[in-house]
């Protein structure tokens, strides 16, 4: 859906945990759509505002719908050579764009109802439940990134450990600690600054094809340059009480597979169900966290920096970082920005990562480009090591 990617939905619920509160003109366009205090009654105010932001979108998609239904009917019959009735393609189109938009609100309705469930098995009042998203800040912010046990910087020196030198790993310690932007009074310039030392720090240091700091530092620029950190608040996994299905309720050829009787079966709801359900509130999957997982990879959250520096004894040789991976990267940051990146590749992600950030996230937060200067530099920075 154009204006309603993975980063665009994840930006309309960070401004609505960031409120926490439902505005007047939210309670209009809420009422527009028919959405009243039967279904929004009992709510967090978050998830009021943010479903005034989908129901925004719905009605923007309906004034877009029917020009784009009208010209690809138009080109299909053209295709097989089919008379055309413009009038009545016309009113084909507003009749379809009418219906996708009932559809779009069916959807909402459904996933507030299945949030709502959750929310109530695990606050018993869904108005208790917390916003699921949190942008980091201050010291949160330094711990994820340069101070604390699991931060970025601290995985980095645990995965070069291996491949370097003990004296070179010592210093690279202690510059690390000469360079902590704890104290500084802008906590985000700072740690911007000291990830670009450690980006040209990591540069200087020699690379084979089993440790590639300067692909490390390539990421570490990458970080440097992201204004937007945000955690994901996990909510506790919850179970269904047992529902039980007798071969009958699922049709006759599942009885020889569940065999007589009635078999007892639960719904669990993992930590992250509610977050994935009103990512995904258009699509009524039974396992949307597993969808959100895959769909973040890159786009959302960038590569685990263990990904540059090789664990088994034999490295792959399609896995290498040259070139040809930085332009597939720039490419697919500045063409398909909201995208996953590929699995095929050098990069390794974490299946649940700590936190969520990227320069292209930023853009979809701030409706703006790219930065220039990060990319100027991905395009221009000599290399280092050819591999």
């Amino acid at each position: 859906m154009e204006f309603h990617g993975v980063l665009d939905r994840h930006s309309l619920l960070l401004q609505a945990c960031e409120t926490d509160s439902v505005s007047q003109q939210d309670l209009i366009d809420l009422g527009r759509a028919g959405l009243g205090t039967c279904l929004l009654a009992g709510l967090p105010g978050w998830l009021v505002a943010y479903t005034a932001h989908l129901v925004r979108f719905i009605y923007l998609e309906r004034q877009k719908l029917p020009d784009e239904i009208l010209r690809h009917n138009v080109d299909e019959k053209r295709q097989f050579l089919i008379e055309i009735n413009m009038d009545s393609e016309k009113n084909d189109a507003e009749v379809q764009a009418e219906g996708v938009l009932n559809s779009r609100l069916q959807q909402i309705v459904h996933t507030l109802d299945k949030v709502r469930y959750v929310m109530r098995c695990i606050f018993g009042d869904p108005k208790n439940a917390p916003p699921p998203l949190v942008r980091l800040s201050g010291k949160s912010l330094v711990s994820a990134i340069w101070k604390g046990d699991s931060s970025i910087v601290a995985e980095l020196i645990q995965s070069m450990e291996p491949h370097v030198e003990e004296e070179v790993l010592s210093d690279l310690k202690a510059k690390i600690r000469a360079h902590d932007p704890s104290e500084s009074e802008d906590i985000e310039g700072g740690i911007r600054n000291s990830l670009l030392w450690l980006r040209d720090e990591l540069r200087t240091l020699s690379c084979t094809y089993k440790c590639r700091h300067d692909a490390a530092a390539d990421l570490i620029h990458l970080y440097a340059y992201t204004k937007c950190f945000f955690r994901v608040r996990d909510y506790k996994t919850v179970k269904s009480p047992p529902v039980h299905i007798s071969p009958l309720d699922l049709g006759p050829k599942y009885a020889d597979k569940l065999g007589p009787g009635f078999q007892e079966y639960c719904k669990t709801y993992p930590e992250n169900y509610c977050l994935a359900q009103l990512i995904y509130w258009y699509s009524q999957n039974s396992e949307p966290e597993s969808r959100l997982t895959r769909a973040r990879k890159g786009c959302m959250s960038l590569p685990d920096v263990s990904s540059f520096y090789v664990k088994s004894a034999k490295p792959s040789q399609e896995r290498a970082y040259g070139n040809r991976t930085v332009r597939f990267m720039l490419s697919r940051m500045e063409k398909q920005a909201q995208r996953p990146w590929p699995k095929d590749r050098i990069w390794v992600f974490k299946s649940d990562p700590r936190f969520f950030g990227s320069p292209m996230m930023d853009t979809v937060l701030n409706n703006s480009p790219l930065d220039k200067e990060m990319v100027h530099w991905l395009k221009t920075r000599p290399n280092v090591f050819l591999g």
